[in-house]
C-alpha cells in the first residue's frame, strides 16, 4: 500500500513538472494543463491514480492557499475592504444563490435540491481564480482586489453551508436546523478566538526563537510555518469547519508579524506543488464518457451558470460604483463553480439529497467551468479594453474609476525603472498603490503586463483628487527632474498637507529647498548607492548582516527624515 501510495506521488509531480514545462513553452495556463493531465491519469481516464489516493494532497493545496491569501491581508487591510467583502461579497452570494436555485426549481421541482445547487453554484473557485491573478500580475488592479473582497467573502460562506446540508436531508424540524446552526456559529466562533489569542499569545515569542538562530538554514522557518499552518486547519476542522477557514485566519494572524514574508517564502514551493495537485484532482473528475453522454446539459448549463453569474457580478459592481469595463472584466473572471462546489455536492450525494448520476453532472458543469477560467479570464480583459474605449471617458474620469475603491494607499508618481521597483516592493508586501506617468506609450505598455498605472500629471490638483491623495497615506516622487518635482511639491503639500511625500533626488546639496516646498522624507541616489557599497565592503570583511543595518539606518534616520538642520550641515555631510 505504502509502495503503491509512493509511485503515486511520484506520477503526479512527474506529470505535473512537465504539464508545467508544455503549457508555459505554448503559452497556455498551466491551470488547463492540470485538469487535463488529471483527466488522463485519473479513474475515468488510464486509472494511473484514483482520486481518493490523492484527494489529501488536493485539500492541502486549499489549506496553503487559504493561508497564503490571509499572509496579504491584516487587520487594517481588511477593515478598508469591508465595504466590498461585507457590501458586495454578501449581496453576490445571496442574489446569486437565490436566482440559480429559482431556475433549478423551475427545471427540478425538488426546493432542497435546489438550495444546495443554488447555493453551491454562487461560489467561485478561490484556487484557481487566484492562480489567474497571479499568473497576470493583476492582484493590485481593481480586478483583482474585486476578486478578492468577493471570494473572501464566499469562503466564510462555506461554514455554514457545510452545517446546513446534513442537516436537510429530512426528517428535520426547522427549530432542529436552527438550532444546529447556533451551534456551528458558536463552534466558529470558540474555534477563532482559539486561534485568535493563540496566536497573539504564541506566534511573537516563537518568531523571536526563530529570529535568534543566526545560520542560514531555512529549516526552522518552514517547519514552524507547516506547524502554524496545519495547526490551525486542524483546530477548525476538529470542531466541524473547514480546513480552509483555520489557515486563512493563522495566515491573517502572522500577517501582523515580522515574520509574514519569511512565512510566505517558507510555504511557496508547498503551495504552488499542492494546488497543482489540487487542480489535477479536479481533472480526476471529469469522465470523458460521461461527458459524452451528457455533452448538450454540461455545455448548456455551463453557458447558463457563466452568463448568470457575470450579469449578477456585474451587475452589482456597477451598482457599487465600479467602471462598467472593470466591472463585466470582474463578472467573468468570477462566473465559474468553486472548488467548495465539489465538497458541498459529494456531501449532498452522501446524505441522500442528490441522486449519483446527479451529483457527477453538477461536478462535470462545475469542471467544465472552472476549465474554461483561463480562457474567460483573457476574454473579460479584451472585452474591457474595448468597452473602455468607447465609453470615451476623460483622463481623469479613468483615474478617479481606478482608485475609487482604494483607501490607505500609496501614490507612485513617475513609472520608470525606480517607479516600477517600488511598486513590486508594494507588491511584495501586499500594500495597495497605484501609478502616474506622463508617458502615454510606457503606461500602454505598462497597464499590458498588469499594472495599475495612468496616464497624467502629478503637479495638477484635479489628478491628485482623482488618485484619491486625500485618502493616501504616502505619495513618491520619482522622476529625475527637479524642477518638476519642485513644482509637484507646492501643488501637492498645499492642496494635502497631512499626506507623506517622499522624493528622490540625485544628491542632498539642495535639500533644504524641497523639505520647505513640502518633502517629508528624501532619499538621494549618490548617497544610497554609497550606503550599498560601503554595505558590500562591510560584509565582506566580515561584519554581521544586523550591524550593517544598524549603521545604515543611523546615517538614513540623520538624513533623510525631515529635520530641522542648516544646509552646511547637509552639505558638507555630501561632500565627505
Amino acid at each position: 500500500m505504502e509502495e503503491n501510495i509512493l509511485i503515486n506521488i511520484i506520477v503526479l509531480i512527474g506529470v505535473a513538472v512537465f504539464v508545467v514545462a508544455g503549457f508555459k513553452h505554448f503559452k497556455l495556463s498551466p491551470v488547463l494543463g492540470y485538469l487535463v493531465a488529471g483527466a488522463a491519469i485519473g479513474d475515468h481516464g488510464f486509472k494511473i491514480v484514483t482520486h481518493t489516493q490523492t484527494h489529501l494532497l488536493g485539500e492541502l493545496g486549499i489549506v496553503f492557499l487559504l493561508f497564503a491569501i490571509g499572509l496579504e491581508l491584516s487587520f487594517e487591510r481588511l477593515k478598508a475592504m469591508r465595504k466590498y467583502v461585507f457590501g458586495l461579497g454578501s449581496m453576490q452570494v445571496v442574489i446569486t444563490a437565490v436566482i440559480i436555485t429559482l431556475i433549478v426549481i423551475l427545471i427540478h421541482k425538488d426546493f432542497t435540491s435546489a438550495v444546495i445547487i443554488g447555493v453551491s453554484l454562487a461560489l467561485s473557485s478561490t484556487a484557481i481564480v487566484m492562480q489567474v491573478i497571479a499568473e497576470t500580475r493583476s492582484g493590485s488592479t481593481q480586478v483583482g482586489r474585486i476578486s478578492l473582497a468577493i471570494l473572501l467573502l464566499q469562503d466564510f460562506a462555506v461554514v455554514p453551508l457545510l452545517v446546513i446540508i446534513p442537516l436537510l436531508s429530512g426528517g428535520n424540524s426547522k427549530a432542529f436546523i436552527v438550532s444546529a446552526l447556533g451551534i456551528a456559529l458558536l463552534k466558529a466562533v470558540v474555534a477563532l478566538l482559539a486561534i485568535f489569542i493563540a496566536g497573539r499569545l504564541f506566534l511573537r515569542p516563537l518568531f523571536l526563537l526563530i529570529s535568534s538562530d543566526k545560520s542560514e538554514s531555512n529549516e526552522l522557518p518552514i517547519s514552524v510555518t507547516l506547524l502554524i499552518v496545519l495547526s490551525a486547519a486542524w483546530a477548525t476542522e476538529h470542531l466541524g469547519l473547514s480546513l480552509a477557514l483555520g489557515a486563512f485566519v493563522s495566515g491573517v494572524l502572522v500577517a501582523e508579524t515580522d515574520f509574514r514574508l519569511k512565512a510566505e517564502e517558507s510555504i511557496y514551493p508547498f503551495k504552488s506543488l499542492l494546488l497543482g495537485l489540487f487542480f489535477m484532482t479536479v481533472g480526476m473528475n471529469i469522465n470523458v464518457i460521461q461527458t459524452y453522454e451528457h455533452l448538450y446539459y454540461i455545455i448548456g448549463f455551463s453557458i447558463l451558470l457563466i452568463v448568470v453569474k457575470t450579469i449578477i457580478i456585474s451587475t452589482l459592481c456597477i451598482f457599487f460604483g465600479f467602471n462598467k469595463g472593470v466591472a463585466f472584466q470582474a463578472g467573468l473572471l468570477l462566473s465559474q463553480g468553486g472548488e467548495f462546489a465539489f465538497i458541498l455536492f459529494n456531501l449532498a450525494k452522501e446524505n441522500k439529497i442528490f441522486e449519483e448520476n446527479t451529483a457527477n453532472v453538477l461536478l462535470l458543469i462545475v469542471t467544465f467551468t472552472m476549465a474554461l477560467t483561463p480562457v474567460l479570464a483573457i476574454l473579460g480583459q479584451k472585452i474591457s479594453e474595448r468597452i473602455e474605449r468607447r465609453l470615451g471617458k476623460t483622463p481623469l474620469q479613468i483615474i478617479e474609476f481606478g482608485a475609487m475603491d482604494l483607501v490607505n494607499h500609496v501614490i507612485i508618481a513617475g513609472f520608470g525603472n525606480v517607479g516600477k521597483m517600488i511598486s513590486r516592493v508594494m507588491e511584495a508586501e501586499g500594500i495597495n498603490y497605484i501609478a502616474l506617468d506622463v508617458n502615454q506609450e510606457l503606461v500602454k505598455d505598462e497597464i499590458s503586463n498588469g499594472f495599475p498605472v495612468f496616464v497624467g500629471d502629478v503637479s495638477h490638483i484635479e489628478t491628485l483628487k482623482a488618485m484619491g491623495a486625500e485618502r493616501a497615506l504616502t505619495l513618491i516622487l520619482t522622476m529625475d527632474n527637479e524642477v518638476t518635482i519642485k513644482k509637484s511639491l507646492k501643488s501637492i503639500s498645499k492642496g494635502f498637507p497631512n499626506i507623506n511625500i517622499i522624493v528622490r533626488l540625485k544628491s542632498l546639496k539642495k535639500s533644504r529647498e524641497f523639505y520647505d516646498a513640502g518633502a517629508t522624507m528624501i532619499i538621494p541616489e549618490s548617497y544610497e548607492l554609497g550606503l550599498q557599497l560601503g554595505g558590500a565592503v562591510l560584509k565582506s570583511v566580515g561584519v554581521s548582516e544586523n550591524e550593517i543595518n544598524r549603521i545604515k539606518g543611523q546615517f538614513r534616520s540623520g538624513n533623510y527624515i525631515k529635520a530641522k538642520r542648516e544646509d552646511n550641515m547637509l552639505e558638507s555631510e555630501e561632500n565627505d
